[in-house]
């Protein structure tokens, strides 16, 4: 991390100002090694430049796993010449509000980061990132910005996150307060660290969509009965069988008038199939719909609720998904 950083940071616990110690920095002023002490004496170390304010991945390690298999898939840059080319910015750009796309030299959180594909589309739009998250992720986000002293990753829980209360000029969380056990508190979290007059946007599972279908429940289920024995190798056998065996049949069932709602079935309640352009973002898909611990779906009136009860005005869908929103804090 750059010390530069320090101004936005907090003990999740006390929530008062950390002091760093550093005892690794590196030639462009990175701190590689060092801690974080609140006033009692309590520390907090920083790991390959990394502060760390949790020390287990709780619920959150299949996507530990997930980002450091696929850890630049979803980035713009190795997607140019594929189907999936500017997906990423795309989608972050039709998920956050208008105001967004002037961000530049202005400090955005993101809650819930991963590898940190959409905090590129931060820095390549001039901002400075800040990102968050649960999971060992946090590793692969920091090897993708290498040096870069304009992001900050942090590894902690985005429903105690270590930052102060407006300290960021935007925030942001793409399909992930889903994944942790009360999406509405994470929301509420996020809020409270951006700025009145800052900007929110949230994007989660819709409900009776493909995470919302049995099959993907009854995947999820029998996943986190294998997993123990077997880790994730029966889950990524039938990634890679979805990506690349099923989608063809499925498609070619699908041009067939008496074929159609049978297999429109059978993806609703028995066979998951994620039929995106690329097979590699269709594997990757695959996996992240059937591993997750917590993958709850919501209706578009349960998350207007969420942005009005945490304090945002002029809280507006996004045109993504039913369940794509933003607004600015009250």
């Amino acid at each position: 991390m750059h010390p530069r950083f320090l101004e936005y940071l907090c003990c999740p616990k006390t929530r008062e100002p950390l002091e760093l110690r550093s005892f690794e920095t590196n030639a462009h002023g990175m701190v590689d090694r060092g801690e974080l002490v609140n006033r009692q004496g309590e520390s907090f170390p920083i790991i390959q430049g990394i502060p760390r304010f949790v020390s287990a991945e709780l619920y959150s390690n299949t996507f530990g796993f997930e980002w450091t298999r696929w850890p630049r898939l979803q980035f713009d840059e190795e997607n140019v010449g594929r189907r999936m080319q500017g997906w990423t910015t795309k989608m972050w750009e039709r998920i956050a509000p208008v105001e967004t796309r002037n961000i530049a030299d202005r400090v955005i959180v993101e809650f819930g980061c991963g590898p940190g594909r959409f905090l590129d589309v931060v820095r390549r739009k001039g901002g400075v990132a800040v990102g968050i998250d649960l999971s060992n992720a946090v590793v692969a986000a920091r090897k993708n910005f290498a040096e870069d002293p304009n992001v900050l990753i942090v590894q902690g829980d985005i429903l105690r996150p270590p930052f102060r209360e407006n300290a960021f000029d935007g925030g942001y969380s793409i399909g992930v307060l889903h994944h942790t056990p009360d999406p509405g508190a994470g929301l509420q979290s996020l809020v409270r660290t951006v700025k009145t007059g800052g900007w929110v946007a949230c994007c989660v599972y819709p409900k009776d969509e493909l995470y919302d279908f049995k099959s993907v429940k009854r995947a999820r289920s029998l996943h986190g009965r294998l997993s123990g024995r077997w880790g994730y190798r029966p889950a990524l056998a039938y990634s890679y069988f979805s990506a690349y065996g099923l989608i063809p049949i499925f498609r070619l069932g699908k041009r067939m008038p008496v074929m159609r709602q049978f297999c429109r079935w059978l993806e609703r309640n028995w066979i998951v199939v994620v039929d995106l352009p690329d097979r590699r973002w269709r594997v990757l898909d695959t996996f992240d719909a059937i591993t997750p611990h917590y993958a709850s779906t919501h209706s578009t009136s349960e998350v207007l609720q969420w942005m009005n009860r945490s304090g945002c005005v002029q809280v507006q869908l996004a045109p993504w998904c039913s369940t794509a929103v933003c607004g600015i804090r009250g």
